[in-house]
């Protein structure tokens, strides 16, 4: 089977028998708990009711987001090839807009070197891989604390395990961030590395300090979209309590990043693993809330700024900006 064989197979075939067995699981998951008309007409009634100024303030949120992932881009940027941070910001906006039909979001590399000079893409692609990895590290940090609830809260064995293989996982991503440079001295002695070594050699560019600020956005940037799930999901009648929701809400979009997905499927997989930590245990009143909550926040983190940078994606002209 050829490589294009195989990836029809997955995009076109296997991706949307998944979605579809997700959508099914997810309306089990959501009938099981109550009466579903119930459900809808308490989902409609909180809608009409909710609090129009938390709405606008979920939806300042999501520009927000965008505008911390294109400040870790621009510090980033400043040992390779300084650009305005207008710049920064559309070139994040671009590789969302990749990211979206890509698996596992790797598209992000290809949108995000648009904006680069060509002798450096290879070093901007490096240098977005330490972007996502400090988001990756706060996203365990929270994925971690979410775990640790759940192993007080509901003890078992798959919680324990769960729980040791992030710990783990952690413990070595934080390692490898934080000595960066050791990567750079490693390929040092590779012959078959010898053509992009100089590339590779742009870990060093990055202090400590630097990386622990790259850090600090990162959580900053976890902290906007965990709230605006939560805000959305309450207005439309969710009733979590805000602890236990920041806590589930991080176990939630660990399992998000961790679990591999593509376009297709990527709906479904939020969709299920909210109605799975929120409903299954309780912990929310109305699954349809939950949904509405995790889908809201996917249209306004992912595809709404994919829709921008889809647009943005008009102003290149053999590999030069606008912007």
């Amino acid at each position: 089977m050829n490589k294009t064989t195989k990836k029809i197979l997955l995009n076109y075939i296997l991706s949307p028998l998944l979605m579809v067995l997700l959508l099914w699981l997810i309306y089990r998951q959501v009938t099981q708990k109550d009466d579903f008309a119930t459900q809808w007409e308490g989902f409609k009634q909180h809608f009409s009711e909710g609090n129009k100024w938390l709405l606008i303030l979920v939806l300042l949120m999501a520009p927000v987001n965008w505008m911390l992932e294109a400040a870790k881009w621009y510090k980033l940027l400043l040992k390779i090839q300084p650009v305005r941070y207008f710049k920064a910001l559309a070139s994040i906006l671009t590789g969302i807009a990749f990211s979206m039909v890509t698996p596992n979001k790797i598209g992000d590399f290809a949108g995000r070197i648009l904006y680069v000079d060509d002798k450096n893409k290879l070093r901007a692609a490096i240098a977005t891989l330490i972007s996502n990895l400090s988001q990756t590290i706060v996203t365990y940090s929270f994925g971690i604390a979410g775990l640790i609830y759940f192993n007080i809260a509901y003890p078992g064995t798959w919680q324990k395990l769960t729980l040791i293989a992030a710990l783990l996982s952690a413990a070595v991503l934080l390692f490898v961030y934080l000595r960066i440079d050791l990567i750079a001295d490693w390929a040092d002695g590779k012959k078959w590395l010898r053509k992009v070594i100089v590339s590779i050699r742009i870990l060093k560019r990055y202090s400590r300090t630097d990386l622990l600020q790259l850090l600090g956005i990162s959580f900053c940037r976890f902290c906007v979209y965990n709230v605006q799930f939560l805000i959305l999901a309450n207005v439309f009648g969710a009733g979590i309590p805000w602890l236990e929701g920041i806590l589930v809400s991080g176990l939630m979009f660990w399992m998000i990043t961790v679990i591999p997905s593509v376009f297709f499927a990527d709906l479904g997989v939020r969709g299920y693993v909210a109605n799975l930590l929120f409903t299954s245990t309780n912990i929310a009143a109305s699954g349809l809330a939950i949904l509405a909550g995790s889908y809201m926040i996917w249209l306004l983190n992912l595809v709404l700024p994919a829709i921008v940078g889809s647009i943005l994606m008009l102003t290149i002209r053999f590999g030069k900006s606008k912007v």
